[in-house]
């Protein structure tokens, strides 16, 4: 488990405790068998309470599995989740059921999370029928409130349509509303916007942001954007072939990245205008991606222009803290030249 990555007086919610999950792959007809999928390797990390904390990397690092393991839609290979404290992988019957009250999910694809044959009021309702919360009007004011509180007004004009009968937006809105519905004390946001345009993207961020604010809920949320990160987030995760590489509050993260994967995740942000002195970092990372098997060092070395050819692809970096609450998993992390005072504007979604 990595120290200090939060002070010992802040409230911890889940934490994620040297998770691994490896998938196992089958046999072939002549009896061979690939190479076992290691999506998570030792992931450590904290979520404090009222915080949403991002987790980010490109497709296939292993965020959306991080995520499903905490709901509990798989189960770690080895390693503790912890919810106040409490290991919940263990947990079955009653108590798991207790738990998905607590615990709610907002997919990625509003199109295949919704039941084409429910219409949104039963879609909304459902969790409250299978926990027994309410009746008849009691559950018909509580939804309609839920979807008002989502954007969806008047709730009326919204509660007998159905799934084809909305946007893409007014979907991922009623996905939202169901997930919030029971007044869970944590949500997993899978890149609840990956689907939607720009705009809409824009007004459901405001909407996770309100329902933070309102309700008190603590997120994860998962994204390859950074600049999605960065206007949500309170900390930053950064995932690579499911070992974290970089960790720390959200603005130090964008602004003085340590980690090689992450400065070319920011390089790869679209920029606009007049960049000033903004460095670029597309220099450090090799030109192919090398085939990653035959040593056992940093997930990143095969692709790491910086890395030491012996140390780095026999010893795993540890995730050191290289400034306040601010940790990389690297041997030779080094601070990023200073952007500027009109950085900010280079970077779309700032």
């Amino acid at each position: 488990m990595v120290e200090n990555m939060a002070d010992s007086g802040e409230d911890t919610v889940i934490e994620l405790d040297g998770i691994d999950k490896i998938y196992k792959t089958k046999g072939t007809l002549f009896g061979r068998s690939q190479k076992d999928v290691v999506a998570l390797n030792q992931v450590s990390f904290r979520i404090q309470r009222g915080e949403i904390f991002g987790l980010v990397g490109e497709s296939g690092s292993g965020k959306t599995t991080a995520g499903r393991l905490i709901v509990r839609l798989e189960d770690p290979s080895r390693g503790r989740i912890l919810l106040d404290d409490e290991d919940i992988v263990a947990h079955k019957g009653k108590a798991l059921k207790r738990f998905r009250r607590r615990v709610q999910m907002i997919f990625q694809d509003p199109y295949q999370s919704l039941n084409a044959q429910i219409s949104v009021f039963d879609t909304i309702a459902e969790p409250l029928v299978i926990h027994k919360i309410g009746k008849g009007p009691e559950r018909r004011a509580a939804v309609s409130q839920a979807v008002k509180s989502v954007g969806l007004s008047p709730p009326e004009e919204f509660l007998h349509r159905y799934p084809h009968q909305l946007s893409g937006g007014q979907r991922q809105r009623v996905a939202i509303a169901r997930a919030m519905i029971l007044n869970p004390e944590f949500v997993v946001a899978d890149e609840p916007t990956s689907m939607l345009d720009a705009s809409i993207s824009a007004q459901i961020f405001n909407i996770l942001l309100k329902i933070r604010e309102d309700m008190n809920v603590t997120m994860l949320f998962i994204t390859h954007n950074l600049a999605a990160a960065r206007y949500l987030c309170d900390r930053i995760g950064v995932i690579y072939r499911g070992n974290l590489m970089e960790l720390g509050p959200a603005e130090s993260v964008i602004r003085d990245p340590r980690h090689p994967y992450t400065q070319a995740l920011i390089d790869a942000l679209p920029k606009f205008g007049d960049c000033g002195d903004i460095r670029h970092y597309g220099t450090l990372i090799k030109a192919h991606n090398e085939d990653a098997d035959g040593h056992t060092g940093c997930a990143f070395f095969p692709r790491c222009k910086v890395s030491h050819r012996i140390r780095c692809s026999r010893e795993v970096p540890p995730l050191a803290e290289v400034g306040e609450s601010h940790l990389t998993a690297c041997f030779y992390a080094e601070a990023a030249d200073a952007a500027g005072p009109d950085a900010d504007a280079c970077y779309l979604g700032t």
